[in-house]
């Protein structure tokens, strides 16, 4: 009998030890799940990008360079084929503000994308510094990114690109 109250214990604080693993990972506020997308996307982390942010089809976003995002689909392409064209990512915020009313949040964000890219032996860097803005709404207790508009903080981009070489990687 006290082997099998010693076994439902166990199971009991394994079950508790999980789920509060699961919610310390889920993000809680805006601005956390903005700042865990921004690092997944550092990490090529696709499917932690795809539980953040809604994949409503009529959702449009806008980013750098005139692309056009409808749905989840489109954005998702595109950025599996920015994942497998760029060697590293590194995407360091620089200033965010978040804004909330009840279920719905919009923030102002300041970073730079910094991306590698293989130039020969040599790793290509290119520094965007990058001004974003978006809109977040809390669904089934889960803040989801819906849709963002992304912009250059300069016009200036001559000092952005520079040669790493293969040491420094």
């Amino acid at each position: 009998m006290m082997s099998l109250r010693l076994c439902a214990w166990s199971v009991l604080v394994f079950c508790l030890s999980i789920s509060t693993v699961t919610l310390a990972a889920e993000p809680s506020d805006p601005e956390s799940v903005i700042r865990q997308m921004v690092r997944a996307n550092a990490e090529k982390d696709l499917p932690t990008l795809s539980r953040l942010m809604a994949h409503d089809a009529d959702i449009v976003s806008y980013a750098v360079a005139g692309r056009k995002y409808i749905g989840w689909t489109e954005l998702e392409a595109g950025m599996r084929e920015e994942f497998v064209n760029s060697k590293k990512l590194e995407l360091p915020i620089h200033a965010l503000t978040v804004w909330t009313k009840g279920d719905l949040a919009w923030y102002a964000m300041e970073l730079d994308y910094i991306r590698y890219v293989a130039d020969g032996a040599a790793l290509k860097r290119t520094v965007l510094p990058m001004r974003e803005t978006g809109v977040l709404e809390r669904r089934n207790g889960h803040w989801q990114l819906l849709s963002w508009h992304e912009s250059f903080r300069s016009a200036r981009f001559d000092e952005s690109v520079t040669s790493v070489p293969p040491t420094a990687r």
